[in-house]
């Protein structure tokens, strides 16, 4: 087969190979498609996936100029929330899309906030602990991780009792952690009801 020259734009040869390698296009068509076809639709359509996208060294910026305008769409391209973790990645993210939209596309699960405490995304994109925490409802063991890994002095100060509470997290985890009476007293809306809740004693 004769390789085409790739036609004059962004992409050289070895980028448009690797962002379709397994998809539905082959090398030939890979290497002949315009750069102005190369949208969002025409992403997904033919199955081209995260990985290919990364290791083609295509980020967020770039793919905006392809019509991936909002964060979400970066998801239903094969993104995850591992993916914030890259200090360039989560940048250029936070400048293509803005705080809110990532954080509204990548921070849903408990997982995606284990992913997240502790590495550069959270100053990046200004997340808190009560945001990482309140995507781990029902999920202890995954709060018991943000907590861990979280590098604030005062780990609860902004979180609520309520967040806490719907965690699952109870008072033998919490001492377990080094917290303890008046540590949870600096949670927001802590009462003796919630007190008692979480199985502290006065």
């Amino acid at each position: 087969m004769s390789v085409r020259k790739a036609p004059s734009d962004g992409l050289d040869v070895r980028q448009r190979l690797t962002l379709f390698q397994g998809s539905a296009l082959n090398a030939e068509q890979a290497l002949s498609t315009n750069e102005d076809e190369l949208t969002y639709e025409f992403l997904l359509q033919n199955g081209v996936k995260a990985l290919n996208i990364t290791c083609a060294g295509i980020r967020p910026l770039a793919l905006k100029r392809y019509g991936v305008v909002e964060a979400h769409q970066l998801r239903r391209l094969g993104f995850d929330s591992l993916h914030l973790v890259d200090p360039i990645f989560c940048n250029e993210a936070n400048a293509a899309y803005g705080a809110q939209d990532v954080i509204n596309a990548f921070l849903n699960t408990p997982h995606d906030a284990v992913a997240l405490a502790g590495s550069e995304a959270i100053t990046t994109l200004n997340l808190t602990t009560e945001q990482l925490l309140s995507a781990c409802a029902g999920a202890p063991t995954e709060a018991i991780t943000v907590i861990e890994q979280s590098k604030e002095a005062t780990v609860f100060r902004g979180v609520t009792a309520r967040t806490i509470l719907d965690t699952g997290l109870r008072a033998p985890q919490l001492k377990q952690l080094g917290y303890n009476l008046a540590s949870v007293h600096e949670l927001s809306g802590m009462g003796p009801h919630e007190l008692s809740k979480l199985g502290f004693t006065l």
